[in-house]
């Protein structure tokens, strides 16, 4: 005999929708460029995870804040590894355009319903950030170039 409740609900996993937190603001697009501009992908990565994290989405926070290191790491790899004659702008243009696109792409959309709410961030907490970011990345990186340096692997 079947032992089957027809009253009971069906079993149905659960969802995992992220859910916003109440109040919660975001940074906006020029925020997280100004941001990088000022600090490095890290800073990007940063912003964008806190995005993220004010929209319930913890996983893709811990994502972004790994993907804007690893981005640092790569651009100061290519600082020390191309020569001299590279000028800057061909490393900061890059991280600018790549920090616009991403954030346009994966959080366009929520950044404008926000926006037109009144609920973002003002670009000078993004300024703010970048330049902790910059400092940061410049704490970290400062002891890896200087043994690199005393090992004679840059000159």
């Amino acid at each position: 005999m079947d032992e089957t409740n027809p009253y009971r609900s069906p079993a149905v996993a659960p969802l995992d929708a992220a859910i916003a937190e109440p109040g919660a603001r975001l940074y906006r697009v020029s925020g997280i460029v100004l941001g990088t501009f000022m600090g490095t992908p890290l800073a990007a990565g940063w912003l964008m995870s806190r995005n993220y994290r004010a929209l319930g989405d913890h996983a893709r926070a811990r994502q972004a804040v790994a993907s804007g290191a690893l981005a640092t790491v790569l651009v100061f790899a290519l600082v020390f590894t191309l020569p001299e004659s590279v000028p800057a702008i061909a490393f900061t243009l890059p991280q600018l355009f790549a920090a616009s696109y991403l954030a346009k792409h994966l959080q366009g959309e929520r950044i404008d319903e926000y926006c037109a709410s009144g609920r973002t961030y003002s670009n000078w907490r993004a300024f703010g950030v970048g330049l902790l970011c910059c400092v940061v990345a410049f704490v970290v990186m400062l002891p890896v170039v200087v043994a690199l340096v005393m090992t004679g692997v840059i000159a």
